[in-house]
Formats: C-alpha cells, structure tokens, sequence
C-alpha cells in the first residue's frame, strides 16, 4: 500500500512580487497559510540578515492567502493595516506562519508569526484586511 500524498498548495491570487522574491507556498486551508524563503543576499540588510521590508512582504503574502483561503477565489482583498513587532533578526531560510483570527463579512483581523532557519522567532505581526467585491477585478 502506498500513502498518497496531496497535491500542493495552490496560490489564491497571482501575485508578481511573490514570485519575483521567491515566496513558496507551504500551506494553505481554513484560514492558514505557511509561506518560505529561501535566503538570498540581494533579499538581505548590511548585515547579511533578511532584510523588514522583505520580512513584511512575506508577512503580507501569509496573511492575505490566510484571508483568500475563506473567500471566493473571484473576491478581492486588500490589506488596510498592519503592525509588525520585529523581535529578532531573520537569518537565514525564513517561514512565516500566517492565520485568521476574526472572520467578519468585509473586514478579516489576522496575525502571522515569522521563524529563521534557526528556530528562532523573529517577528510577531497582526493586520486586518478588507474584502472587496468581484466587480473590483473586472478585466475588459
């Protein structure tokens, strides 16, 4: 008997920054979502870590698929804030964590947590995004 394993995780949205950085999507169900990166030097500070900016990208990327994964794939979502608390540096590989924690019907309130390659968290974020209607994506 063989275990059969299930398909990968699809991205619910086309973003052009998430592929240009590298993101991979790990997870992705019931408000959850994982999301990795491996590190590159050209994504790091002067000091060689994983650059805020890029760590607020993968942030974003985590808390908005979380959000996507309880909508219709057609729905909008745009993200009106955010709060990053950074707590250590990012070294290395990174993955971030990302959940809903309050389902409204137009405004989602998700948290995200984001881990080095050694473990260690390096970053604790909330935000809460709004849900837009289909008409917004509309292409003629």
């Amino acid at each position: 008997m063989t275990a059969k394993s299930s398909p990968a995780p699809q991205w619910r949205s086309t973003v052009p920054l998430y592929i240009h950085l590298g993101f991979h999507l790990d997870s992705l169900e019931d408000g959850r979502s994982q999301v990795r990166l491996s590190f590159q030097p050209h994504l790091g500070n002067s000091r060689g870590e994983v650059h805020g900016g890029t760590v607020a990208a993968i942030i974003d990327a985590a808390m908005s698929q979380a959000v996507r994964s309880l909508i219709e794939l057609e729905m909008g979502v745009a993200t009106m804030t955010m709060t990053l608390n950074f707590l250590a540096p990012a070294k290395g590989e990174i993955i971030c964590k990302g959940s809903v924690v309050k389902r409204g019907r137009s405004v989602m309130f998700t948290e995200a947590e984001v881990y080095g390659e050694d473990g260690a968290l390096a970053c604790k974020a909330s935000a809460n995004y709004r849900i837009l209607p289909k008409t917004v994506y509309d292409k003629k």
